[in-house]
Parts: structure tokens; C-alpha cells; sequence
């Protein structure tokens, strides 16, 4: 894949200096107010991230030289290490949808230029660095997945009431969940967010190809939840046993009304200014929960739900980090479903 650069040049109050350029390399910062901090920053922008930032806006968040480059995921580190054998730059982001195959690189290189502040953005975090100069930021997977499962509870108890769907009167609404590879962590804030919406939700697995048809066992299932993601092929039979579904984790499924979303452009530019200065640099994972992190389908998902996403954010990620202690006060008969069905304890 052929790259695409774009600069963008600022140097305070010599406009024409950078003007002039910026078809030709850096700015010769050590030319420019030397007693003045002027930070020197490559950023990377891995693939196609649905939130990555345009050169403009990380000129306007303050670095005196910002060189942006649009690279693949082959190509990120050698791009990386040619800017950074030119001895200039201050600090280096990277802006992916998953940290995880870049984290390796980055520790290399973070190690070999100590001096240099190394930040990586994602959807998606990696294991955190214990590096001085290498801080990430990301979405919190536990608060997502919490997030996920009290709106799911919420869509349970608009279906409980006749809303959406007159199978309530032939069964038990019901939820059905598919364990897809999420974490431990994930799946427990998945449930805590459930049962604290819908206190009443029954929760069952997907019954075997040779077994009775749920709707046998009395249920009637309004709603499904894949904790990861779906074996190929999986995904048709789910939908036959309801067309609306859940999401959460690292997934890949399509069709889900609720999902996982991505990082808002203001907390990229938050990150950035981080980047910039040594006194606000804060080293290791900033996991973070905003309106973007869930994405709802409203052709789907009741409206009521989706007005509910707007003041759930508030306090979700909160909510979130006490979730496995939550887990372990729900009811006694749901623990034991939990435990019996899907090896959650």
C-alpha cells in the first residue's frame, strides 16, 4: 500500500518560516527560540482508525513541528526509526485501532531512545509498559462491556413490557448468550450491567444443533449477547433465534445492534497534549469511556435505549472498576446459572 504523508508546520510568530518549510523537512528547531520548549512530534497514524486526528488539529493543540504520516502496520516501525535517527524529535504517537502488534516495537524502540515520549492511541489497548516514556491510551474494554450489558438489560425489560414484541406472551423473555472469547473481567461487568437494569433477565446458552428448540423449555428469546466473537458460520444460526443482538469484547461480528464503538476525537487531542508537555506526561495505561465507546444501531435498538446511553456514560467506567466485586453480590440462583452455563464465577 502506497503511503500518503502530510505535513504541517507551526513555528510561533515565524509563519513565513514555516511556510517556507514545509516542502523541504523539519524546522531547524534549535534556530527558533531555543529557551523556549518546542516539542518535535511524528505521529503515525496505523491503518485506517476511525478517529485519527488531521494535521490541523494536532498544529492548533500546540507542538511546534507535527510531521503526520499515514502508514501500514508493516511498514509503521521503519518509518518510525528513520524520523527517529535524525535525533529531533521529542515525542512519538501512534494511532491504531489495536496497540497489540505494535506493542513489541514500541518498547524497542522506547528503550533505545529514553529521551524521546512514546504514546500510543488505540481502540484496543496492549499489556502496559512499564517504560517511563511510553504511556497509552484506550478504551476500557471492562467499561464497555458494562456499559453494553445495562443497555442490553434495558432493551430485556422495553421487550418485558410488550414494546417490541409480542413473543412475551408465549415464553419466558430471555436473553441468549454466546461466550465468544471476552475476558473473565469482560463477561462479569457484561452481567453486573445486565442484572442491575433488569434484575428479572433469564440468561441462557444457545442449545445444541441435536437439542429441543428453546422456545420447548418455555423461553422465548427476545435477545442475544456474543461475549467475543462468533464462530464462522455461527453468526446465521444465532439470527435465527433473534434478529437483535449484543456485542461486546473483541469482535469482528457484524450485524450487532449494540456494539463496541471507538475512541472520540477529543480524547485523541487529549492525549496529544500530554505528549507535548513533560509536566503533564503521565506514563502507563489511561483507559477511558466516553459517548463514542458504544455504538447503537437506532433502526434496532428502542429509543429509549439509546436516550439512556447519553447518562449512563457518566457514571459507567466508574460503575465498571467495581464490577467484580458487583458479580459477587448478585443472587445466588444467578451466580449459579452464570457458573453452571458459562463457567463464570
Amino acid at each position: 500500500m502506497a503511503k500518503v504523508r502530510r505535513k504541517w508546520r507551526l513555528a510561533v510568530a515565524m509563519a513565513a518560516v514555516a511556510a517556507s518549510a514545509a516542502g523541504c523537512g523539519a524546522p531547524d528547531l534549535a534556530a527558533m527560540r531555543p529557551t523556549v520548549n518546542k516539542p518535535a512530534v511524528l505521529v503515525e497514524i496505523v491503518g485506517a482508525p476511525p478517529f485519527a486526528p488531521s494535521a490541523s488539529e494536532l498544529g492548533a493543540a500546540g507542538a511546534t513541528a507535527v510531521e503526520v504520516v499515514h502508514t501500514s502496520l508493516s511498514a509503521w516501525q521503519s518509518e518510525a526509526q528513520s524520523e527517529l535517527s535524525r535525533r529531533r524529535l521529542t515525542g512519538v504517537m501512534l494511532v491504531c485501532d489495536d496497540a497489540n502488534p505494535l506493542a513489541s516495537g514500541v518498547n524497542e524502540m522506547a528503550s533505545a531512545n529514553p529521551s524521546v515520549h512514546f504514546l500510543v492511541v488505540s481502540d484496543r489497548a496492549a499489556s502496559p509498559s512499564s517504560l517511563a516514556n511510553v504511556a497509552e491510551m484506550a478504551q476500557d474494554p471492562v467499561g464497555v462491556a458494562y456499559s453494553i450489558g445495562v443497555l442490553c438489560g434495558d432493551w430485556m425489560t422495553s421487550l418485558g413490557s410488550g414494546s417490541a414484541s409480542g413473543a412475551v406472551y408465549t415464553g419466558v423473555p430471555s436473553l441468549v448468550y454466546v461466550p465468544g472469547g471476552a475476558s473473565v473481567a469482560e463477561q462479569k461487568a457484561f452481567f453486573v450491567g445486565l442484572y442491575q437494569a433488569d434484575a428479572n433477565a433469564t440468561v441462557v446458552a444457545v442449545p445444541q444443533p441435536s437439542a429441543q428448540p428453546l422456545s420447548s423449555y418455555g423461553y422465548a428469546v427476545e435477545l442475544g449477547a456474543i461475549g467475543g466473537n462468533a464462530a464462522p458460520g455461527q453468526l446465521q444460526t444465532l439470527h435465527a433465534l433473534t434478529p437483535n443482538w449484543a456485542c461486546f469484547g473483541t469482535t469482528s461480528a457484524s450485524g450487532c445492534a449494540v456494539s463496541p464503538g471507538h475512541l472520540a476525537d477529543s480524547e485523541v487531542l487529549r492525549a496529544f497534549q500530554m505528549l507535548l508537555s513533560p509536566a503533564s506526561w503521565k506514563p502507563g495505561e489511561h483507559l477511558v469511556l466516553d459517548l463514542t465507546s458504544v455504538a447503537l444501531d437506532d433502526k434496532q435498538v428502542p429509543a429509549s435505549v439509546v436516550t439512556s446511553w447519553a447518562a449512563l456514560q457518566v457514571r459507567a467506567e466508574s460503575e465498571a472498576a467495581g464490577a467484580d466485586a458487583t458479580f459477587a453480590s448478585l443472587a445466588p440462583s444467578v451466580r449459579a446459572n452464570l457458573q453452571n452455563a458459562f463457567h463464570l464465577s
